[in-house]
């Protein structure tokens, strides 16, 4: 279990930006992590070198994940659940729903932003919280996240689920997943061809 962390934060050490980490490439090894429940039930990163000199210090991605009892869970949470090559996200409402864009997980025809329970979020994975910064309080995220309920404005590279939950969290709809593939293409599709990397979505 030391190697399999250790073997992360190397990872995460050698990414070029603090943006990388956190919405774009991931290394399989964090995806396997986030499907895994046997290391207890919290998973914190510390990012350090060349990343932290660009944020002046060290910056931890902290997931917690959520089990059967889901009581201490606080409105306005923004949640991620592993997919095979991204990871899906989510702002819980409380009372066991979750807000996200269902994008083109049912069909090939987008689907818009809908209200579903916790166990249909997670689609048969493992859900976590993803702590990260907020420039809102958790009340407003549950208001600006069910404001757009029912758009169907689901596009893969400019208003995707990531979009949207940055947007409820922070104000600025982006996705570091599109601007990584944006910069970086041909790495993206190697590693999933490869099948050796996972995308947070």
């Amino acid at each position: 279990m030391n190697m399999l962390i250790t073997n992360i934060v190397k990872g995460l050490s050698s990414l070029r930006s603090l943006t990388f980490f956190r919405s774009a490439l991931v290394d399989v090894n964090l995806v396997s992590c986030l499907n895994s429940q046997s290391f207890g039930s919290e998973l914190r990163i510390s990012i350090s070198d060349d990343v932290a000199s660009q944020s002046n210090g060290s910056k931890n991605a902290n997931f917690r994940l959520i089990g059967r009892d889901i009581d201490w869970l606080t409105a306005g949470s923004h949640l991620v659940s592993p997919r095979k090559f991204y990871v899906h996200h989510g702002i819980y409402l409380g009372n066991g729903k979750v807000a996200h864009y269902s994008g083109l997980s049912g069909s090939l025809r987008a689907g818009p932003i809908e209200v579903t329970d916790l166990k249909c979020f997670a689609n048969g994975r493992s859900a976590w919280v993803y702590e990260d910064q907020t420039a809102f309080s958790n009340d407003e995220i549950v208001v600006r996240a069910r404001s757009r309920i029912g758009e169907a404005q689901y596009k893969i590279f400019s208003n995707n689920c990531e979009h949207f939950c940055n947007w409820c969290i922070s104000g600025t709809s982006h996705s570091a997943q599109v601007a990584e593939f944006l910069h970086f293409p041909f790495r993206m599709i190697g590693k999933v061809f490869a099948q050796e990397s996972g995308l947070i979505a």
